[in-house]
Parts: C-alpha cells; structure tokens; sequence
C-alpha cells in the first residue's frame, strides 16, 4: 500500500453513496455512486461532466453494502489478502467491514480486524480492514 494513504481512501470510507445529489435533486438519476478520486467527494452521473478529466471510481450496491470492482481497485492500491466475492460476474470487494457476531472462535480463518469466517488463505473481509491493520504517516 505504500507508505503514504491516498486522501481518496478515507473519502471512499466516509463519502456516503447511493444518496440523492443536492446538486441535481430535480433529476430522476441523481444517486451519487461515483467517488471522484482527485476531489475525494461521491458524485452522480450529471455531474461526470464537470470530473471528465478526473479519475472516477464506481461504487456498486449489494445487499446494503457498497463494493468496488476488484478489476478497478487493484489498479490503485494493494489488494491482496482481501477476500473478494463474485458478483453478476465480476469479483468485487466490499468497503466496508461487516461484523460478524462471533462467540465461538473455533478452526478457520477469520478477519483479522472484524474476526468475520473468511475462506482460505484471506485475512481481510474488505478494504476497510485492511487499511485499519497499516499505520500512514
């Protein structure tokens, strides 16, 4: 990852997605599902224009979480050890962590910040637990 974290990581943890756009609140298509990743701030599909020469990173929904698409996120940042899932076909990466109520620790392999049931041989749930396990100046 580096030794620096991108500003862009803490946006894409704390922007909220899938939320109406004050800017353009009178189209039908306004949910922000877009981080612009040069003004960390989540953007909808009207205001692409004014980020066209911006790097854009989507941001999808499933089942109440926000993901990224595997494909898109390694090309900016480490992600190795994050478990990925497949999705409509696409391997995608939860933000997020998502705990899991666990009282019984018994064999397997869990998160190593969440302690959520991962397969073999992952140690991250999502990318929020992995930035949570590295220290940035």
């Amino acid at each position: 990852m580096g030794n620096r974290k991108p500003a862009w990581l803490d946006a894409l943890y704390v922007q909220q997605f899938f939320t109406p756009c004050s800017t353009h609140e009178n189209s039908k298509k306004n949910e922000k599902n877009v981080l612009c990743l040069d003004c960390c701030i989540s953007i909808c599909p009207h205001c692409w224009h004014a980020h066209r020469f911006h790097r854009l990173l989507q941001v999808r929904r499933y089942v109440y979480h926000d993901v990224v698409r595997l494909e898109d996120l390694e090309n900016l940042i480490d992600c190795s050890n994050i478990q990925a899932y497949t999705i409509n076909s696409a391997k995608v990466l939860f933000i997020k962590k998502r705990p899991q109520n666990r009282q019984f620790k018994g064999a397997g392999n869990y998160c190593t910040s969440c302690d959520r049931s991962l397969q073999e041989p992952f140690i991250h749930c999502s990318l929020g637990c992995k930035v949570i396990q590295f220290q940035f100046p």
